[in-house]
């Protein structure tokens, strides 16, 4: 192997390497923690700037950067990628992908970074396609199209014209590199792809929206949720890290909205796998279970956000756990091992669940929600809490294993959401209705939540919604940013800003 190799032993063992950030969520797990202690509650007030780099791309910035052996990797919208040296912010190299005119985009050009194995990087990119890079020289070692079914059965590629695209940071499992399509607001059929890190080859691939051709009974039972051929055009992006637990040898990932998002009537039934948490096999992809937590979604309350493996003690018990604040506003807590349904409590506020059927507005023994009919769309509008932007966005939470918390960036918003007729035209927005933000209520907060009970432990408001990542580490502190421009510590224990 070169020297300075990621291997699988480096990934699986990640938690301990205090010196790298090696993948997304810097663990498997996606814990985002940090041991390291030297900055700490006593004098992080000290901090100050060393270096800025500025990349001269404009548009937002969602990356989680890889730090390898002194060396910053990021990727910037428009599928820009730079190697820069940690100490001094000086730029090593800068690779840029060409892309098309005319993508179809529905929520900017951002990229939310790379994945490594061996001496390589990956990117997925905005013209769906998957580059590997030599990580010493930002050189490309091969670039990939990502490519679908066409009429005729036969594969065909550039399915940017389709509306398909690509802004995931891949997930390198055992020599595979995963990643999940985008699209849904343009009615493609979602899918989660596995590409052999050395060759580029597809292994497997798990459509989020199954079709007919899929015999398999889980698969069935699936395209069932769908009225007719509405299928077809169903959504189900993947578009956001999963995560991965070597034991179990199980992949979780976040499936987003049904397609056309706010127009339920051209495709009755829960939609499944929309709006959902997956647990797939890597090894083939295959389906070991899942668990809706919004069935038949009207609201775009998208299901991509990250699935976070926690071990919890449960009724006195040991129990392998899934904790997930998703964009409908719950909390969700589930069993690992076989989806089973733990609690679901809600963080933000939460209106389109029914609570006088349930104390948290969720069915006890499944999770599934009783929906509010004072919150179905209609033609006149509805206000709705939360907002299509959701409880909870793309930006990652992170978890501290020593108190147990998962600290949770919070977006305060409600919406007035309109029902509409759908007419689907291929590469053209497929949203069936529209909503209207009502800005003068917004707000956010960073809330401490117990992956144990759900229950929030403090609760830090902020002026503005809260849509950054989230670091904690062990000198007791919690970082995040705001959309006012701050970067702010928190004390772990209690939320008190430092």
């Amino acid at each position: 192997d070169p020297v300075g190799a990621i291997d699988e032993n480096d990934l699986l063992k990640a938690g301990a390497n205090d010196a790298n950030w090696l993948m997304y969520g810097r663990t498997y797990d996606a814990h985002r923690y940090s041991s390291l202690n030297q900055i700490n509650t006593k004098n992080v007030n000290r901090l100050i700037p060393v270096w800025t780099f500025q990349t001269g791309v404009l548009d937002g910035f969602e990356c989680s950067p890889l730090v390898i052996d002194g060396i910053m990797y990021l990727t910037t919208p428009w599928n820009h990628a730079y190697a820069i040296d940690c100490k001094t912010g000086s730029q090593l190299w800068h690779y840029q992908k060409s892309l098309p005119q005319n993508l179809a985009l529905c929520c900017d050009a951002v990229n939310r970074g790379f994945a490594a194995w061996g001496d390589r990087l990956y990117m997925a990119t905005l013209d769906a396609h998957l580059v590997c890079l030599d990580r010493n020289t930002g050189e490309e070692v091969w670039d990939m199209p990502i490519t679908v079914a066409g009429e005729d059965g036969k594969e065909v590629g550039d399915i940017y014209k389709m509306a398909y695209s690509a802004t995931v940071a891949p997930l390198a499992v055992k020599g595979k590199i995963i990643i999940g399509i985008s699209g849904a607001e343009y009615g493609i059929r979602g899918f989660i792809d596995a590409y052999d890190a050395k060759s580029g080859k597809r292994l497997w691939r798990f459509f989020t929206v199954p079709g007919a051709d899929d015999k398999s009974e889980h698969a069935q039972k699936a395209r069932a949720t769908w009225e007719g051929n509405s299928w077809l055009t169903g959504g189900g992006s993947a578009w956001v890290t999963g995560t991965y637990d070597p034991e179990l040898n199980s992949l979780y990932w976040g499936v987003g909205n049904p397609s056309p998002d706010f127009n339920g009537d051209v495709r009755k039934g829960d939609n499944l796998y929309t709006c959902s948490i997956l647990a797939l096999n890597p090894d083939d992809g295959s389906y070991k279970w899942h668990f809706q937590n919004s069935p038949h979604d009207l609201w775009d309350y998208d299901g991509v956000n990250e699935p976070l493996l926690v071990d919890i003690t449960l009724a006195g018990k040991p129990t392998k756990a899934l904790v997930q604040a998703h964009r409908n506003g719950y909390f969700y807590c589930l069993n690992r091992e076989n989806g089973e349904f733990l609690y679901g409590k809600p963080f933000c506020e939460v209106n389109w669940t029914d609570r006088t059927k349930g104390a948290d507005g969720l069915d006890p023994k499944t999770g599934r929600p009783f929906v509010n009919p004072a919150a179905l769309p209609t033609e006149g509008g509805v206000r709705v809490c939360p907002g299509a932007a959701g409880g909870k966005e793309w930006n990652p939470m992170a978890f501290d294993p020593g108190t147990g918390s998962a600290f949770v960036s919070v977006i305060n918003n409600c919406a007035r959401f309109t029902s509409g007729k759908a007419f689907f035209i291929k590469g053209q927005p497929y949203w069936g209705s529209s909503l209207t933000l009502l800005d003068n209520q917004a707000s956010g907060a960073l809330k401490a939540i117990d992956v144990a009970t759900g229950k929030i432990k403090w609760d830090v408001a902020t002026r503005s919604p809260m849509v950054a990542g989230v670091l904690c580490t062990g000198g007791g502190l919690v970082f995040t940013g705001d959309a006012e421009g701050f970067f702010t510590a928190y004390e772990a224990q209690t939320g008190k800003v430092l």
